[in-house]
This record gives structure tokens, C-alpha cells and sequence, in this order.
């Protein structure tokens, strides 16, 4: 695994936004996960646009088969709340799941994938790339 997809990228994927879909198409699958606070955020998207999620849901749950699901760990939640605290006390707070993704990635040292690059890259030691 290398690669930690942020919430917006999977929706960017599943929309066809085509350079995101043309990067995640060139990585092999084993390289890309996702974290059960992205799943959240993605079953949360879907209920609240049933509509829609009618439409996206084969998409969607073909990628997500495709990919690793990490769970958040006790290690992503001791990262997340350091990360927390000194973007707090600078001044430079970021959305609480953006905050639990983050963790995630530095604790087990992913690439965050994101197109949200004004947030995450406030979190020193983060490696983020945007393929939108």
C-alpha cells in the first residue's frame, strides 16, 4: 500500500473526473486504500442523496471491492490527536475527519491523495498529492 485516497478523490473517481480516474486506473489496486472515515463519509454522501446513490453505487462498490479498507487503529488515533493539537495551539485547524484521515496516513506512512491540498498540507511530515 502507498497510497491513502481522501474522501474527495473517491468521489472525484466515481464522478469521472478524468485525470483522477486516469491515475487510479495506472496504480495497481494493492497500492490504494481507503479509511473507515472515508466509508463513513461515503455511506453518509449516499444517504443523503438516495437519488443519486442509486446512479453511483455500482461504481462505487466495485472500487471500494477493488481497494484495501484500513480500519482506523489506536497508532491513527494517537497521530490524529497530536495532529490535532499543534494545528490547534498554531492556529491552523482542519475538519475533524480531515484531522482522522491525516492521522491515518502518518501512522502508517501514506501518500494522502486529495484535491483538499489547503488543509492537509498544514500537517508537517505529510506526504499529499492531488491528481485532480
Amino acid at each position: 500500500m502507498k497510497y491513502l485516497l481522501d474522501t474527495c478523490t473517491v468521489s472525484d473517481f466515481v464522478k469521472g473526473q478524468p485525470s483522477v480516474q486516469e491515475r487510479i486506473k495506472a496504480t495497481p489496486p494493492q497500492m490504494i486504500a481507503i479509511s473507515t472515515v472515508t466509508c463513513m463519509e461515503i455511506e453518509f454522501g449516499m444517504q443523503l442523496n438516495p437519488g443519486r446513490a442509486r446512479k453511483l453505487a455500482p461504481v462505487m462498490d466495485a472500487f471500494i471491492s477493488s481497494i484495501t479498507i484500513l480500519p482506523f487503529e489506536d497508532a491513527d488515533a494517537k497521530a490524529a490527536g497530536g495532529l490535532r493539537s499543534a494545528l490547534q495551539k498554531q492556529g491552523q485547524s482542519i475538519g475533524a475527519y480531515d484531522v482522522l484521515i491525516a492521522g491515518c496516513g502518518l501512522a502508517k506512512g501514506l501518500i494522502v491523495v486529495t484535491s483538499n491540498t489547503s488543509e492537509f498540507q498544514r500537517i508537517s511530515g505529510l506526504q499529499v498529492e492531488n491528481w485532480r
